[in-house]
């Protein structure tokens, strides 16, 4: 996207959106003929209509794309002609060298410790939840295995006496439940399952119990003793790698957001001090979204090749959460922790997607209260306006809560923190709220789950995204690599999404808060000196966390975080 350039200090009839304004008139004709919202699946976020050309890629951006495309191909092509076809789990190993090294992951898949820490610190750490009871749908399961599963949690705490219901009165019990997927398996290939996982006695999160689908016939539950334990883990990483990608990834980051900057482009001026605050933050997130519509979420597309439950299943999952997402509850990360129950002293060890991502948090929302600041006061004093006099800023919030339709409306995101009328803002802590959401999940909130794709998603058995046949129906039945090479897809689409995660696990755009020189308004250059100054003090504190984890948590760092989604 073409970045604004530095104005003088918008004046307050500017501001306030005054209609007679010829400048204001002029600049929102301009904008609402390029930025257009239009359907793109019913139930989904609105897109662009058609690609303005200032938010097309620059040409060092496309050259940079094509070279990495074609090295990426290169590997490709070299891995499917001259390496052997997969008999055994040894012959996956042959595919990796200098353009795709081998991933961590491919050392330790076995481990449940490691599947334990995917639910905390891979590409989807969003879902996890204490858990305060057992689903109702796994009770007759456990009521089975009581015995089998006690034992298990008796290893696990190294406490001769410890039940479920200890567990969960401790707090060191928690489930991951797609109970959001069920009724997909027949149609997409995808499980619903449920899972408990134990904070063991050294602190680290181990499964205990698997339950493939949420209810139905011969829908056993299986424990870590039995001989498909292993099968089992595949495929509720298929469901959770299915969500991940369809909805935490593509769905509430670029395709939400891009709606976000669709309509910030038709309602609020470029002279705007909350355009300019949040343009960096869309840099080239449409032009990403455009080759994404064309390649790879198209019909037949790199999805439908690569995916097994394509892109009709990507879209039903972003359909039906999307229908669920709000705001204040799920975009806001201090209240989405606090609502999964893992906030307080003590719960949840080794969260490190959660401790990190807390301090950028603090430093965003921090920004942002600093700028907002400058140009807004609740009493309207100072020579600063009034939130509720600023007829852009209404619009613009009006823009983001109505409903998405056919041709037009707005984005249809629920849960603002609006006045009581349901229309409006009128403080400065109801427009902070929003625009530190907005930046939060344009930046780390994309990062964390786009940038570790290739190390989670690289070596297949440890995080498959594809899985072929049905799910394991015998907890006893014997395991064997074979039945892993046959349940993972062929070799070919392997390389295939193998070719795709690199790519997109590559960074291009400035990291959090290093703006162009010209981004920002002069008014606002102290609070961005500021905001730089705190994301580097998170930097050395992360940094310094780091030093004393075992497995380091590089992701949630403003280091690896980049302003924008742009790939």
């Amino acid at each position: 996207m073409e970045m604004r350039r530095r104005t003088t200090t918008p004046n307050r009839t500017a501001l306030a959106g005054a209609p007679d304004d010829p400048i204001v008139i002029e600049d929102l004709r301009v904008a609402t003929e390029e930025y257009q919202l239009v359907e793109y699946v019913p139930g989904l976020p609105s897109c662009a209509r058609t690609l303005p050309k200032k938010e097309k890629f620059s040409c060092c951006e496309w050259i940079r794309i094509s070279y990495l495309l074609t090295v990426l191909l290169s590997g490709y092509v070299i891995d499917r002609f001259f390496t052997p076809t997969w008999h055994k789990l040894a012959d996956l190993l042959n595919v990796y060298g200098r353009i795709f090294p081998k991933p961590s992951t491919a050392d330790i898949w076995r481990d449940d410790a490691f599947f334990g820490r995917q639910r905390l610190v891979g590409v989807n750490p969003f879902v996890i939840e204490r858990c305060t009871e057992i689903p109702k749908k796994m009770t007759d399961n456990i009521d089975k295995r009581r015995a089998s599963l006690e034992k298990v949690l008796l290893q696990k705490s190294d406490d001769e006496d410890y039940t479920l219901d200890t567990a969960i009165r401790d707090n060191r019990l928690f489930i991951v439940n797609y109970s959001i997927l069920d009724g997909m398996k027949d149609k997409y290939g995808v499980c619903a399952p449920i899972a408990l996982f134990l904070v063991d006695s050294n602190d680290e999160l181990m499964p205990v119990a698997i339950q493939l689908q949420q209810e139905g016939g011969n829908n056993p539950m299986f424990l870590p003793e039995d001989r498909s334990w292993l099968m089992a883990k595949l495929w509720f990483n298929h469901a959770d790698s299915s969500f991940q990608e369809s909805f935490s990834h593509l769905g509430v980051t670029h395709l939400l957001m891009e709606s976000v900057a669709v309509v910030t482009h038709r309602n609020l001026t470029q002279t705007h001090p909350i355009f300019q605050v949040l343009a960096p933050h869309f840099h080239y997130l449409l032009a990403i979204n455009t080759v994404a519509r064309e390649r790879l979420i198209s019909k037949n597309g790199l999805v439908d090749q690569t995916l097994s439950i394509g892109r009709d299943g990507m879209m039903e999952i972003i359909r039906r959460r999307l229908a669920q997402w709000n705001m204040d509850t799920d975009g806001i990360l201090p209240t989405d922790l606090e609502n999964r129950g893992v906030t307080g002293d003590g719960i949840l060890p080794k969260y490190y997607y959660r401790d990190d991502a807390l301090l950028v948090y603090e430093a965003i929302n921090n920004y942002v209260r600093t700028y907002v600041g400058l140009y807004y006061d609740d009493a309207g004093i100072n020579g600063r306006l009034r939130v509720s006099d600023d007829q852009q800023m209404q619009a613009w919030v009006l823009a983001i809560i109505s409903e998405r339709e056919k041709e037009g409306g707005g984005c249809g995101i629920q849960g603002l923190p609006l006045d009581d009328n349901g229309l409006n803002i009128s403080t400065n802590d109801q427009l902070i709220q929003i625009l530190t959401c907005i930046i939060y999940m344009c930046s780390v909130s994309h990062a964390v789950t786009n940038f570790p794709q290739y190390e989670q998603y690289g070596f297949q058995p440890a995080y498959p995204v594809g899985m072929r046949g049905a799910p394991p129906q015998d907890p006893h039945a014997e395991l064997t690599g074979g039945d892993i090479i046959r349940a993972i897809p062929s070799k070919l689409t392997c390389l295939l999404e193998m070719v795709i995660m690199k790519f997109l696990s590559t960074r291009n755009t400035s990291l959090l808060g290093h703006f162009d020189k010209d981004c920002v308004a002069f008014r606002g250059d102290e609070a961005v000196q500021q905001f730089q100054k705190d994301l580097q003090r998170v930097v050395e504190r992360i940094d310094e966390r780091n030093r004393t984890r075992r497995y380091p948590y590089l992701w949630a760092s403003p280091e690896k975080i980049p302003n924008a989604i742009s790939i």
